[in-house]
């Protein structure tokens, strides 16, 4: 039997290196932000706020954009966590059949075997 060796091509890198844009200074961009919010220093930024910077929004804006929909986010749990919960709708026949007046004496009779 002969081996059949195949020659694989080395792996390529899964993400090409990305130039920054011309024209763009996200040093500046990064200044800026840590002006109007100095509590991020040294936090690590959401991947989509990442993201929406490099494609193009300014990172401020994109920032800002996501703490908005982080709020609204919220305002929605807290509105489903304040609506009143309701039980489950039962059948009503599966409890068995409530007596709201007494025994007739006659029925009583009557189921009564002989």
């Amino acid at each position: 039997m002969e081996e059949v060796k195949q020659d694989l091509p080395e792996e390529e890198a899964i993400l090409p290196e990305e130039e920054a844009a011309p024209g763009r200074d996200y040093a500046a961009e990064v200044k800026a932000l840590y002006e109007a919010r100095p509590e991020l220093r040294g936090e690590q930024l959401p991947d989509e706020v990442v993201a929406a910077c490099v494609g193009g929004k300014s990172l401020t804006a994109a920032y800002g954009e996501y703490m908005s929909r982080q709020r609204r986010e919220a305002r929605m749990e807290q509105r489903q966590s304040r609506a009143p919960r309701r039980p489950a709708v039962k059948s009503v026949t599966s409890g068995g059949a409530t007596q709201s007046q007494g025994e007739d004496p006659f029925l009583r009779g009557f189921n009564a075997g002989w």
